[in-house]
């Protein structure tokens, strides 16, 4: 872009998220796009040879537990000195806006535990899927302090959720025979991410926890959790500017799709919030994953969650990138693939 571009073009961008944000206000009742959940769930095979690998241990030493014991909250390396937290709230959260480039002073965030969805940076919580002291008790007593800080900041594994203070409070430090989401659609990627980040960090699971997670992949993923059917592309292609790029992914899958499809998607682009994604099944349906916004942040690669249960798995799905601006900055899409 020219150097005699760049101030009138982050002028537009600040204007753009100002008039989200009233629009956010204003249109209490409009249907926002389906929330966006941490990147890593696996598929339900996945999960399922996870869980069957787990050492049954009951826990312990969990009286000597004490949360300073995981650094959190700290900078995460590559996300412009940003915490863990801050970067899960920019990074999950619709429309948002940062004091400082980290710090979210307004937007809209989704809470998958009890389905809310909430404006009020101080109610979006972010939530350990493993919760510190069950990791404590399962083995990471035993780690080095830099370990169980790298657990506590983890940005890449589906560790980090989104949760108001209520379903924060209510899951606490529960395990899946204690506690689900009161949200049915989001059990089943509960569980997966559960067991994904106890099979991650090599942590034990008891056998009560081990029983209800096996009934849990049962009940909630089932033959409709997406296994099994998978698809990428990774040939990089051009996004058009002010036009939509249509990327296509075959599929030869018995059955229905999942409540909970997962569909990862690459994307370079020094404006992301230029950016509107859109999946289109095969009857021709449109779900969106990212509405184009204010964000001047650089780039997306991030795992979107669609409600697909309605949908046949077999047939010809296509990724819809549309770059809204015409100002200079082309992108590219390098990769997309979807989990249904």
């Amino acid at each position: 872009m020219p150097a005699w571009s760049l101030l009138p073009r982050r002028a537009l961008a600040a204007l753009a998220a100002v008039a989200l944000a009233l629009l956010a206000v204003l249109a209490v009742d409009a249907t926002p796009a389906e929330a966006v959940r941490p990147p890593g769930i696996p598929s339900t095979a996945t999960a399922q040879s996870e869980l069957n690998a787990l050492r049954v241990a009951a826990e312990s030493n969990g009286s000597s537990y004490d949360r300073s014991l995981f650094p959190h909250w700290s900078a995460v390396s590559g996300t412009g000195g940003c915490t863990a937290r801050q970067h899960i709230l920019k990074r999950d959260g619709q429309n948002v806006v940062t004091s400082d480039g980290c710090q979210p002073t307004s937007g809209r965030w989704q809470s998958d535990f009890d389905n809310v969805w909430t404006t009020s940076v101080s109610n979006a919580t972010i939530d350990h899927v493993v919760a510190l002291s069950e990791a404590w008790a399962s083995g990471a007593y035993a780690w080095t302090t830099a370990q169980r800080q790298a657990f506590a900041n983890d940005i890449n594994s589906p560790q980090l959720w989104i949760a108001t203070t209520s379903a924060n409070s209510s899951k606490s430090d529960y395990d899946p025979a204690e506690w689900m989401p009161s949200n049915t659609s989001v059990r089943c990627d509960y569980v997966k991410a559960w067991t994904h980040v106890k099979y991650l960090y090599n942590l034990t699971v008891d056998s009560a926890e081990k029983s209800a997670i096996q009934s849990h992949l049962t009940n909630y993923c089932g033959s409709s959790g997406g296994t099994g059917c998978t698809g990428s592309k990774t040939t990089a292609a051009a996004i058009p500017e002010g036009a939509p790029l249509n990327s296509t992914i075959s599929l030869s899958c018995t059955g229905t799709a999942s409540a909970s499809g997962q569909i990862t998607v690459s994307v370079t682009h020094p404006y992301s919030g230029d950016i509107a994604i859109a999946l289109v099944v095969p009857d021709g349906s449109t779900y969106t994953l990212k509405s184009a916004s204010g964000s001047t942040t650089p780039n997306i690669n991030t795992t979107y969650s669609a409600n697909l249960s309605s949908e046949s798995r077999s047939g010809t799905w296509t990724l819809r990138v549309t770059d809204t601006y015409s100002g200079g900055s082309s992108g590219t899409l390098n990769s997309w693939s979807l989990s249904i």
